[in-house]
């Protein structure tokens, strides 16, 4: 297969909350900022690092500003590295007195369009806040925002000890959090967020405080599902847990021919249930991405399932997957510690890659519905035929498990959707000339779908934070049940709305 085309199959990564790139700066702000963040009178850490997009700074800027997407990405007139969280705090108390805008970031892979909103303003990179520290005795887990879901799995295995993550190793750990973090383990452990014990986070005023089930309580509820509009966390402790059947699973790889896609759907329908029926075993998970095969001109599905077991188990559980025609199989048994690398062909490095022309419209599915998912399918032929230099687009469906999610009160978080059975990303890749067709058709394609998600109200949109585009109703994001106590939040912690960056938040609903 294409080298191109295999890069189109996972690019399903879980999107972090915070985001930064580099472009077009404003001379005079520029010159503002110099002078503000050079000044010694701030006391900043000497290994604190100031970075411009010119001069000998440069290279440093464009290390502390890229995004891995591309799309319509906010810019900045300078980078400031912080090296400790004292000076993260310093930084804001600085940049609010000025009136300068700024943007934490961590893993920036956040692709909402809400983030083009920040010009020319200040970068705030998180990078340099990357420990990890594991606590065997304790089982906790304590991260810096700096620190990608790829940084943890080692450590934690050697420990004897796992946590649910999201499904690529890149994405900030924090980021995702703040936006609950789905992933393969829901069925066992729930989303990442309900792992989180306590945080420390640097407020809109510049002050540190310590958030917990005991301590703001409040702000607890709303950071984890709504986090990226409260503060900076500039720390996290997660509770962590043994390891799950000795941290084995199983890794099934397909990629199947057009036309086996009514018979696959049928199979995924039959696991995850239709209209309200069953849901997927809490052991299984999968995601389907349907894309388009340069060399053979047609539409194929990568299926990249997950068992949390056992190859020969995972046989049995999976065996009408090796009665369809496949043109690839892969099934590899790994650990835990190696889950993410492994699996959609070990494709993960590529996916990672920064600066891709990609963005994401995300949709939930109460429904799993073979008739819905296979005219899907069907309508992309045309999708690709229309818009050639969008080959390398792909519509991702992850089937997770939620019987770990859904055993958590619906108000323990802000976090909305926990009986979702489908989540659907509709993904345009140009950056040619069919860029604003390709987003528009796949922008109605995501409206039709939603007129059968299950959902009421609202046109049936709802779509999960880390993948909503903006462009969304905050009904559609946060849930209208949700809101009123979220705007209270966001009123008494952030009234000034310094942090309007990442799908923002009211200060009153409705």
């Amino acid at each position: 297969m294409h080298t191109a085309s295999l890069l189109t199959l996972a690019l399903a990564c879980l999107a972090s909350v915070v985001d930064a790139t580099a472009a077009g700066p404003v001379p005079g702000r520029r010159a503002n900022l110099r002078t503000l963040l050079t000044d010694r009178s701030l006391g900043l850490d000497s290994d604190t690092t100031l970075s411009f997009p010119d001069g000998l700074s440069a290279l440093g800027f464009e290390a502390a500003t890229i995004r891995w997407s591309m799309f319509n990405p906010p810019t900045y007139s300078a980078a400031v590295t912080p090296a400790t969280i004292e000076d993260v705090a310093t930084i804001v108390r600085v940049a609010r007195e000025n009136n300068i805008p700024f943007l934490a970031t961590g893993g920036r892979h956040g692709y909402s369009s809400t983030l083009a909103r920040m010009t020319d303003g200040l970068a705030i990179d998180l990078s340099a806040l990357d420990g990890v520290v594991v606590n065997q005795a304790q089982r906790t887990l304590t991260v810096g925002p700096g620190v990608v879901f790829g940084d943890i799995f080692q450590p934690l295995y050697e420990a004897g000890l796992q946590i649910q993550t999201g499904v690529c190793s890149c994405p900030s750990m924090i980021g995702v959090t703040l936006g609950s973090g789905v992933g393969r383990l829901e069925g066992i452990y729930g989303l990442v967020a309900d792992a989180l014990a306590s945080v420390r986070m640097v407020t809109a005023e510049g002050r540190i405080v310590d958030v917990s089930p005991t301590r703001n309580p409040e702000l607890w509820w709303g950071l984890r599902g709504a986090g990226a509009n409260f503060g900076i966390v500039v720390s996290a402790t997660y509770r962590v847990q043994p390891l799950y059947r000795d941290g084995q699973f199983t890794v099934l790889d397909f990629i199947l021919p057009p036309q086996a896609n009514q018979s696959y759907f049928a199979f995924l329908e039959e696991l995850a249930g239709g209209d309200g029926g069953g849901a997927m075993p809490r052991d299984l998970s999968v995601s389907s991405v349907m894309h388009w095969n340069q060399t053979s001109q047609q539409p194929q599905i990568m299926a990249n399932w997950v068992y949390n077991g056992p190859e020969d188990e995972a046989r049995r559980a999976l065996a009408p997957m090796f009665r369809l025609p496949s043109l690839v199989t892969a099934v590899t048994q790994v650990p835990w510690s190696q889950l993410v690398a492994t699996s959609v062909f070990g494709l993960d490095p590529l996916v990672c890659v920064e600066g891709q022309h990609i963005t994401v419209l995300g949709a939930n599915l109460l429904r799993v519905e073979a008739s819905t998912f296979s005219d899907l399918f069907d309508s992309l032929v045309t999708y690709f035929q229309q818009y050639p230099d969008a080959g390398g687009s792909t519509l991702t469906i992850e089937t997770f498990p939620t019987q770990g999610t859904e055993s958590y009160p619906d108000d323990s978080s802000a976090y909305p959707w926990r009986s979702v059975k489908s989540l659907v990303m509709f993904q345009p890749v140009s950056n040619g000339p069919s860029k604003q067709q390709a987003f528009d058709w796949m922008h109605s394609a995501r409206a039709r779908l939603a007129t059968r998600s299950g959902y009421t109200g609202y046109d049936g949109l709802r779509t999960y934070v880390n993948y909503a585009q903006g462009t969304e109703q905050l009904e559609q994001i946060y849930g209208a049940d949700k809101l009123p106590r979220l705007a209270a939040l966001k009123r008494k912690w952030d009234p000034s709305n310094v942090f309007r960056y990442m799908n923002p938040l009211p200060t009153q609903y409705p």
